[in-house]
């Protein structure tokens, strides 16, 4: 099995729900840690860590450079989850996967590996009853997704780059924003259900960041993987599942397509009026419509040794109590 000697790492997205815990996972295996960040007076869940910060974005070729310049491992994983339009996705996702691959290749001492921390959605949705793989011919049905499947096109066209793609399915844990919404909907009592009988793929987030590491020490080059639970959930479930977490009966609530499609264009217009797109949009709409997200991780077993150890109940309730703790739910 190849391995690879990490021990100086450059992370974009640092500052993210993700990022952040990787960026602590690194910390704790006593790694060195450099981290792309916009505005070093907003670091977020990097205040206080012990990481060197190199300022910019994704169009900063200097600093870009300046951050992997040495380092054994590039993780990228900045980019956008919801954006006002399919050219802002491409421009921010797809356009930064090529920043990133040009400063690989044109800085002075290359760093050994490229981690990019795709997503599901560039495989795009699977079949009722059928599970994805990297084998799966990718059809995202969301410009979120295609734009994560053209980054993984650009770095995977360029010549003599040393790059190692992850693929999440839906991540939750501490810090995270986005299932929140969830939570906070079977407090109340009811769990939201578009579609019956669907199954998706789930993947606590330090099960996820330890796989990222783990493929950036055992990865093949050009290669893809998913990192998931290997058991996926029916979304009818996860009512109950939440219902034992909060300490409450929750029960599931059919709601048509289109309501979610009004729901959705309402939230997108306000969210153009206050200058930032909600996490609730057309795109959100569209996966959760979809005949479900499984995926395996069965060649990531294989290939990286890595393996889910977080169940969905233990997950939850650590999720769960993080929230309370912070007063978020």
């Amino acid at each position: 099995m190849h391995h690879r000697n990490i021990r100086t790492c450059f992370v974009t997205g640092g500052t993210g729900f993700i990022g952040s815990h990787l960026v602590d996972l690194l910390i704790e295996q006593g790694k060195e840690v450099r981290c792309l960040v916009r505005d070093p007076e907003r670091l977020g869940w990097l205040e206080g860590k012990p990481v060197l910060l190199h300022c910019g974005d994704l169009d900063s070729a200097d600093a870009l450079r300046e951050g992997m310049d040495g380092s054994d491992a590039v993780f990228h994983l900045a980019g956008v989850t919801a954006a006002a339009s399919r050219e802002e996705y491409t421009r921010i996702n797809a356009g930064g996967c090529r920043s990133i691959g040009e400063a690989v290749l044109t800085c002075r001492n290359s760093p050994g590996v490229v981690i990019y921390v795709s997503s599901q959605a560039a495989s795009g949705p699977s079949r009722t009853g059928q599970v994805t793989d990297e084998d799966t011919p990718p059809s995202p049905v969301t410009d979120y997704g295609r734009s994560k499947l053209e980054g993984e096109r650009i770095l995977t066209e360029m010549m003599g780059l040393p790059l190692v793609i992850v693929r999440p399915p839906a991540v939750y844990g501490p810090r995270d924003r986005e299932i929140l919404a969830f939570f906070k909907l079977a407090k109340r009592g009811f769990f939201p259900v578009v579609r019956g009988g669907v199954s998706i793929s789930l993947i606590h987030v330090r099960d996820l960041v330890s796989g990222i590491v783990q493929a950036s020490e055992r990865g093949r080059s050009g290669q893809t993987y998913f990192l998931a639970n290997r058991e996926p959930v029916q979304i009818t479930d996860l009512a109950d599942h939440l219902g034992t977490t909060l300490g409450r009966q929750v029960r599931n609530l059919p709601v048509p397509q289109w309501l979610l499609w009004a729901a959705a264009g309402v939230s997108e217009i306000l969210g153009r009026t206050a200058g930032r797109m909600p996490v609730f949009n057309r795109d959100k709409v569209r996966e959760l419509a979809a005949t479900g997200w499984v995926c395996s991780s069965e060649k990531a077993f294989r290939e990286l040794s890595f393996q889910a150890e977080v169940d969905l109940p233990g997950g939850l309730r650590e999720t769960a109590e993080w929230y309370k703790r912070v007063q978020w739910l």
